[in-house]
This record gives structure tokens, C-alpha cells and sequence, in this order.
């Protein structure tokens, strides 16, 4: 199945450079978004259904928050044990990248 598409592939490349001159780096361009909208909507495909109670998301994660936050994280409040302990990379990048916008913001502003 794949040859036959890499030969279609070739001859539609063929047909479009040499007989409707269209140039190289645009039928490159098209067919890496062909490639782009082939890989998404194929992983749109596999995902599972919004809102179903047998995805991983709603069962793996938040359990292992709620049964061993208090013994891994020593916080008495979950939100906070989340927030300081499990997402601290996640909430140090937010915090980045909300005090550069602040400073950008200042610094625009005193410019004027």
C-alpha cells in the first residue's frame, strides 16, 4: 500500500512541476501540509471520546493526587501539594512567562 502511494505521490510531483510548471518549493510546501493534516486528523481519530468515564485521564492521575498527596507531599491541602509539588515546573514556567510579559509591558509603557 505504501509503494503505491509514494508512486502517486511521484507522479502527481512529476505532472505538477513539469507539465503546469509550478515550482519545486510550493509542491513541497503542499504536500508537507498534506503530511501535517494526515498526522492530525489521524491522532484526532484515535482519540477517545470527550467526556468518557474509561479515559486514562480521569482515572490515573487525579486517584494518585488524591490517595498519596498527604504521604508524598507532606501538605495538608491537596490543591496547594498539586500546585507547589506535582506541577512545579509547569507553574515556575507560568509564572516566567507572566513576569516577562509584566516587565515587557513596563517597559513599553515608559518608553512613551
Amino acid at each position: 500500500m505504501i509503494y503505491i502511494l509514494i508512486v502517486l505521490i511521484v507522479i502527481v510531483t512529476l505532472f505538477l512541476r513539469f507539465l503546469l510548471g509550478v515550482e519545486a518549493k510550493t509542491i513541497i510546501t503542499f504536500y508537507l501540509l498534506g503530511l501535517i493534516v494526515v498526522f492530525f486528523s489521524y491522532t484526532v481519530a484515535e482519540m477517545p471520546p470527550f467526556g468518557s468515564p474509561d479515559n486514562p485521564s480521569f482515572n490515573e492521575v487525579s486517584q494518585r493526587y488524591l490517595e498519596k498527596g498527604v504521604s508524598e507531599t507532606g501538605a495538608v491541602n491537596i490543591v496547594s501539594s498539586v500546585i507547589t509539588d506535582y506541577r512545579a515546573f509547569d507553574t515556575l514556567g507560568e509564572t516566567t512567562v507572566l513576569f516577562v510579559a509584566i516587565a515587557a509591558v513596563i517597559a513599553t509603557l515608559k518608553s512613551h
